[in-house]
């Protein structure tokens, strides 16, 4: 599901579309109950196709805990896709594009969008579940320790994932 979010397919390109191939996402999967991964955040790498720890242990309750209303559920899930982007980097690079100083920050909500569609196709394809979540407390996310939101990111959507109920 890492790779059918934000993988590499073919020379520079990736499972998803990206405006003039920026690709400013970035995807954190808290595992938390998945076969042959043990408990942690990683971060994924498009370019090896690898995850990487970030921290080690089950952080899915407090991540679940900053969400607005799905922290019962949401805690329960195999695993946590944390999709962010530099909204930052995409608003300088596209500055010069109507509305001025804005149009980045939709290109990276769109990107995040085609993300989450790739990991409902991926998860429904391995016969689980998957839910996006966009209503969480952007401060508390970011105030986790350890954190989970890469420096400089901001976190756009949270994806439950695990067989369904």
């Amino acid at each position: 599901m890492a790779w059918a979010a934000q993988g590499r397919t073919t020379g520079e390109r990736r499972s998803c579309p990206s405006a003039h191939a920026l690709y400013p996402l970035t995807l954190t999967v808290i595992a938390g109950n998945v076969d042959g991964l043990a408990a942690g955040a990683y971060r994924y790498d498009a370019e090896r196709d690898v995850l990487t720890l970030v921290a080690e242990g089950d952080h899915r309750d407090p991540v679940a805990g900053t969400t607005l209303v799905d922290h019962a559920w949401l805690r329960e899930a195999a695993a946590l896709l944390l999709l962010s982007g530099d909204v930052e980097a995409a608003a300088r690079h596209f500055a010069d594009q109507p509305p001025l100083g804005r149009r980045g920050e939709r290109y990276v909500w769109l990107e995040a969008g085609h993300a989450s569609q790739n990991v409902y196709l991926q998860a429904t394809e391995a016969g689980l579940g998957a839910v996006l979540v966009a209503g969480f407390d952007d401060d508390r996310l970011l105030g986790l320790s350890p954190a989970v939101v890469p420096s400089g990111q901001h976190p756009l959507g949270l994806l439950g994932v695990g067989h369904p109920a």
